[in-house]
């Protein structure tokens, strides 16, 4: 049986990159990523999300300063984080944890290539009509 072909569709997409990494001291050039990045589609859904990380980064194990200090931001500071975003400029927040590991949240505008596949139908053979066998 012939197989179809198959054509892509390409399309350029915006959205915002949102990523949780982790540092295992303040002068480690390499992070662990806590979560698996992944791009949301507008501004604010990405702030939100970077908001509800923050609220319970306290796992982490901050100290009761960065705790305020992550609170206050998840209340009051995500606006001039949505600015920056909306401006086409990344945002984060960023936490020295008691054991002296570094904890980064961070939205990152971006321009990705999204491609969607599909068979390409040719003329089609009435379907009453059966392939002959051969013996």
């Amino acid at each position: 049986m012939p197989t179809l072909p198959v054509q892509a569709e390409a399309s350029v997409g915006q959205g915002f990159l949102f990523e949780v990494l982790r540092y295992g001291s303040q002068n480690a050039r390499r992070a662990a990523p806590v979560k698996a990045p992944r791009v949301l589609e507008t501004a604010h859904e990405a702030i939100r999300a970077l908001r509800v990380e923050v609220r319970t980064a306290h796992v982490f194990g901050m100290n009761p300063h960065e705790i305020e200090r992550a609170v206050e931001w998840a209340e009051s500071g995500w606006q001039y984080a949505l600015a920056l975003l909306n401006s086409g400029t990344h945002c984060g927040f960023t936490v020295v944890l008691g054991s002296g590991a570094v904890a980064e949240w961070k939205v990152t505008p971006v321009r990705y290539l999204e491609l969607r596949t599909h068979a390409a139908y040719g003329p089609t053979q009435p379907f009453d009509s059966r392939p002959e066998l051969s013996s």
